[in-house]
């Protein structure tokens, strides 16, 4: 019986917090959308905000972005922040996995460094695996990001344009 009552509580739960995430998600993609700034600099925008949230900072991520937002004040708040909402923790597991992998395989041509400590030396020898990994992995896909989110921007504003338009045609018939 307790069981069953905590399955139920715990259902409720991640319904909750799943439709709060997807409302925020919504609510970032029409503010982004509706912006009166230029494709570029949302582009631009999400880009970086891309860059940030896949550094392997993790849960620091969106504070260094709320950061470079009061600094940058041409960044565009919302894509910034509609990134960080696209790379959360569920999709950035992926990410992290590849850069171990491809770092990896980077590294075995780069020296060891010498330490005493052994356990010192496979610390080192992760991070630098994972590191160089990380980067070679999140600068292609921050580029990409960008490519994207123009042609996502260019295709929704075509969208809007038409929408516009077809209301017009039938105010004036």
């Amino acid at each position: 019986m307790a069981t069953t009552k905590l399955k139920k509580w715990a259902v409720r739960r991640l319904r909750f917090y799943k439709d709060k995430y997807i409302f925020k998600l919504k609510r970032y993609t029409i503010a982004v959308l509706t912006s009166d700034k230029s494709d570029v600099s949302i582009a631009l925008s999400y880009a970086f905000g891309t860059l940030i949230a896949l550094l392997p900072t993790p849960g620091f991520s969106t504070a260094i972005g709320i950061g470079f937002m009061t600094i940058f004040k041409q960044l565009n708040k919302m894509a910034v922040l509609l990134s960080m909402m696209v790379w959360n923790a569920i999709t950035i597991i992926p990410v992290y996995w590849l850069s171990y992998k491809l770092g990896s395989s980077i590294s075995n041509s780069l020296p060891d460094v010498e330490v005493q400590n052994e356990t010192m030396r496979q610390i080192l020898l992760f991070f630098k695996q994972f590191a160089l990994g990380n980067l070679a992995l999140t600068i292609p896909i921050s580029i990409g990001s960008y490519f994207l989110a123009i042609l996502l921007l260019q295709l929704a504003r075509r969208m809007r344009l038409r929408k516009v338009e077809k209301r017009e045609n039938k105010i004036i018939a």
